[in-house]
């Protein structure tokens, strides 16, 4: 029987094998998320277009990025008594967001991310009049986009990436 007799060259080997196919099977991978299109170019998974007049930007996802992100939404809905400020007055006016759907900018400005049609996303300024709820995950709006506008609750942060193009 033949033994390596703690040869060093033995050990080397076999790592330099795990080593090229786990970088083959990294390769493979590379290629697979990096899918392309028909045309032989490859997919974008965000596009990014100017607003004409406005100051933001929409954002379009592929339905592999929505995906890959995670993207959920829900409508916006009049905020409820129990979660005005004392005194404050039930109004059409005053809604209410989950607060994973409120992004602060780097000036301290409050935004949420509207779906103008599946896949598209506006960001919108609004104002945080409140942060309430049993475990303050609801923030009351005293102004923004009106109730029954659909926002984005997961995912927010990287349309904001997107947006600004970081990681570009």
């Amino acid at each position: 029987m033949r033994t390596h007799g703690g040869d060093p060259m033995c050990g080397r080997g076999r790592w330099i094998a795990v080593v090229l196919i786990t970088a083959g099977l990294g390769l493979a991978g590379c290629s697979e998320t990096a899918s392309s299109s028909p045309g032989g170019g490859k997919v974008i998974p965000a596009k990014v277009e100017a607003i004409p007049g406005q100051d933001v930007k929409k954002v379009t996802f592929t339905e592999q990025a929505a995906q890959r992100i995670g993207v959920e939404t829900v409508a916006i809905a009049v905020a409820p008594a129990t979660l005005l400020p004392a005194g404050a007055t039930p109004s059409p006016s005053m809604t209410v967001v989950p607060y994973s759907a409120v992004v602060y900018d780097p000036n301290g400005l409050t935004w949420v991310y509207t779906v103008p049609q599946p896949l598209t996303y506006v960001r919108v300024k609004v104002v945080v009049e409140t942060v309430g709820g049993s475990q303050g995950t609801e923030a009351v709006l005293s102004d923004g986009p009106p109730a029954g506008t659909t926002v984005v609750t997961k995912g927010v942060i990287e349309l904001y990436g997107a947006e600004l193009g970081i990681g570009k």
